[in-house]
């Protein structure tokens, strides 16, 4: 019988060091872990080469066809249209705006293959701190494990949001005909109770420094995904998503370590505000650019990122590069694809069109109008400026006027004149939890919860015109505000979907609330006999 722990230690072996631009692959285990120095960078610092990613599928961002293009292309965030003979791909995004994907959809099935291929490296790495716990002390086998199952945790919460019901494997050496799959409930129990272990063994530092925890999880970055969990514990908890009946927050029970048993409303904001009162000092910043400069590693809101550098990381950012019209992205020195833009819906949140409305975050997170490079408009190889036109953008733009043009490009990521290779290998760090995301949850939480969520909810609100020294219209901290501001605020960060679902905007119709998960893979079905498909697919 083959072992599917076969697979995954070979793929744990062909893990680098975290840190050290010398891999560590390759060698035989016996040989490369003889202290404890080697055991941590086998064990525990080489799963954070495996956040990012080089290759498409790979990564929680930065690359393509993967977790990120499922969280953000199947929102009605921002579209990737069909421009003439690019991006046709075979209807994959097509699928992704249209909600039309089938069991072969190939980012559901790299993010399932990615996913299980971390959890799989953190099994491998439980096992290799217990073979080799005579390298290291008590102390320091418990802060492994914590990290270890940490990382693990954050596996299962992305496969808990985007799959549902899927297998927990905590083991190496496990037939596949011993692997089943459990309810969504049963998953959402399980993260939270690998996290509630975790932040007792995690050190209360900052993540997105230079240092020793740079990129790993702290316990600043566990209490932030124990936000996540129950922020959608009604999403979460809920084993059938298609009958339109979910559970209420406030009556949804989870333990938060010393201090008991709360609602999932009151859990969130006990971990929101254990952020707040942590050592690592978050503080918002001044501005939203200061989250997305380049160099960024300082930044006091940025909590978890993806180390970048094109010197040492292998991590790359597509993003950008994926977005920016072919010439304007030269211009600047990289190279751009000409795809993905804001959607119609995305610009009506903004205001666009309306300067008396429009939200003064547009212009830091969108490339719209006239293109200027240097200070001068750009001038394209035909003798006409770059213009992007905003409204001008449809799912198909085959044959328009504007099919090179349409849509309003991704800007929130600051140029770094030091990028490489097409800007992909940058010095900026890919953020994925900030502080202004906790502000948000936490204003949802207490509304949700039956109280005034405006304190938080005007941090985030006013911050940026603040900044600018400019007049934001006044708002009150109604859901659907908070939806409206989660979707201004956290634009091109592979949150929209997930907001989707939780207020409703994803799917409106309940024969079609199936479409809230994707469906198992097609081969992980063929693979396993135990897995069942989703319901509808």
């Amino acid at each position: 019988m083959k072992k599917l722990s076969y697979i995954l230690i070979a793929l744990a072996l062909s893990s680098c060091s975290f840190l050290d631009e010398n891999p560590l692959s390759g060698q035989p285990e016996e040989v490369v872990i003889t202290t404890g120095e080697t055991l941590k960078r086998q064990a525990v610092l080489s799963l954070y080469d495996y956040i990012g990613g080089y290759k498409d599928g790979d990564g929680i961002q930065g690359m393509y066809r993967g977790i990120y293009d499922l969280q953000t292309f199947a929102s009605n965030e921002a579209i990737i249209p069909v421009r003439g003979g690019d991006w046709l791909d075979g209807g994959l995004w097509v699928d992704l705006h249209e909600h039309t994907w089938t069991v072969d959809n190939e980012c559901c099935e790299n993010a399932w293959l990615y996913l299980y291929r971390l959890i799989g490296l953190c099994n491998h790495s439980l096992y290799l701190i217990e073979q080799h716990g005579d390298l290291i002390s008590k102390d320091e086998f418990i802060a492994y494990s914590a990290e270890i199952r940490s990382v693990r945790a954050l596996a299962y919460m992305y496969l808990l949001d985007l799959f549902g019901r899927v297998p927990i494997v905590t083991k190496e050496n496990i037939h596949v005909q011993d692997i089943y799959q459990s309810e969504r409930s049963e998953v959402f129990d399980f993260v939270w109770s690998e996290l509630q272990f975790a932040i007792y063994n995690l050190p209360d530092e900052r993540s997105n420094n230079r240092g020793e925890y740079y990129g790993r999880i702290t316990q600043p970055v566990a209490f932030f995904m124990l936000m996540k969990l129950a922020l959608n514990a009604e999403i979460w908890t809920d084993d059938d998503w298609t009958d339109d009946i979910r559970p209420d927050g406030k009556t949804i029970t989870l333990t938060c370590d010393d201090a008991g048993t709360k609602n999932a409303w009151d859990a969130l904001l006990y971990y929101g505000q254990r952020i707040l009162n942590s050592t690592a000092g978050y503080m918002l910043s001044n501005s939203i650019t200061d989250c997305f400069k380049v160099y960024n590693e300082e930044c006091t809101e940025n909590i978890f990122t993806i180390p970048m550098d094109p010197n040492i990381f292998r991590n790359r950012f597509k993003n950008l590069f994926r977005s920016l019209h072919y010439e304007h992205a030269a211009a600047l020195g990289y190279g751009g694809e000409n795809g993905s833009c804001a959607t119609i819906e995305t610009l009506d949140v903004f205001g666009y069109g309306d300067p008396k409305q429009l939200d003064c975050r547009f212009s830091i997170n969108f490339f719209s109008g006239v293109v200027h490079v240097n200070g001068k408009p750009l001038i394209l190889s035909s003798g006409d400026t770059l213009i992007y036109h905003p409204r001008e953008v449809k799912m198909n733009l085959t044959g328009s006027p504007f099919v090179s043009t349409a849509g309003a490009r991704m800007r929130k990521y600051a140029y770094d004149p030091g990028g490489i290779f097409d800007g992909q290998l940058r010095n900026s760090d890919i953020v994925l939890f900030r502080l202004a995301d906790v502000y948000l949850m936490m204003a949802e939480a207490k509304v949700r919860n039956g109280q005034s969520g405006q304190e938080y909810f005007d941090l985030i609100h006013t911050r940026e015109a603040l900044a600018l020294n400019l007049t934001q219209p006044t708002r009150d901290a109604t859901l659907t505000n908070i939806y409206k501001e989660r979707w201004m605020e956290l634009m091109w960060e592979g949150w929209h979907r997930q907001d989707q679902i939780r207020f409703g905007t994803f799917e409106t119709d309940q024969q079609l609330l199936y479409l809230t998960v994707f469906p198992i893979p097609q081969k992980a079905l063929q693979t396993n006999a135990h897995l069942t498909q989703n319901r509808g697919y």
